[in-house]
């Protein structure tokens, strides 16, 4: 992903130095078909993370207090809550919110939940709304690269902050999560 995102600026930068017409619509073809191509991989990333961090923190609690408790008191929780209860009720210690990792899965499960429950809107009216709708389209993409980025070192700080509050659980959290 970070080699699409370089190729990427450096075509946009050789774009500003172009003169002819038909060297800049190839070009401009080019950054396109990249971009396709990291919000394609980025929606994979954040998608299959957030499912390896779901996965993770049920079958946690599901070998510490059984499958049906957990399906009957513990699944209709959403995610960010699980992180924040099943070590609590495993440990006795919290993993603390005031750090990275809290931030982090935040992003991540609003960015999957953006791209699992999709929502249409309807496409610019005017063209002075066109530069509105461009910069949000923009901005959206910007922060689905950056959570893909940042969720792939979410896993190993996840995979830190439970191997630190339950030492035995290392084996197991290091082959979900890194």
């Amino acid at each position: 992903m970070a080699s699409l995102g370089l190729q990427m600026e450096r075509l946009k930068e050789k774009l500003t130095r172009t003169k002819g017409e038909d060297e800049s619509n190839l070009l401009e073809q080019e950054i396109n078909s990249l971009q396709d191509d990291l919000a394609k991989s980025s929606s994979i990333v954040i998608v299959f993370s957030a499912m390896a961090i779901e996965a993770y923190i049920y079958d946690y609690a599901a070998r510490h207090f059984g499958d049906n408790f957990v399906k009957d008191n513990l699944d209709k929780l959403d995610t960010i809550s699980k992180w924040i209860v099943i070590p609590k009720l495993i440990t006795g210690r919290d993993l603390p919110r005031q750090q990275k990792w809290f931030e982090l899965l935040k992003n991540l499960i609003k960015a999957r939940n953006l791209i699992i429950h999709y929502k249409t809107s309807d496409g610019p009216t005017a063209s002075t709304d066109l530069k509105q709708y461009l910069k949000k389209v923009d901005a959206k993409s910007k922060f689905f690269h950056e959570t893909a980025r940042q969720s792939i070192g979410l896993l190993g700080i996840l995979a830190d902050k439970i191997a630190e509050i339950d030492p035995e659980e290392t084996p197991w959290v290091q082959s979900y999560l890194t």
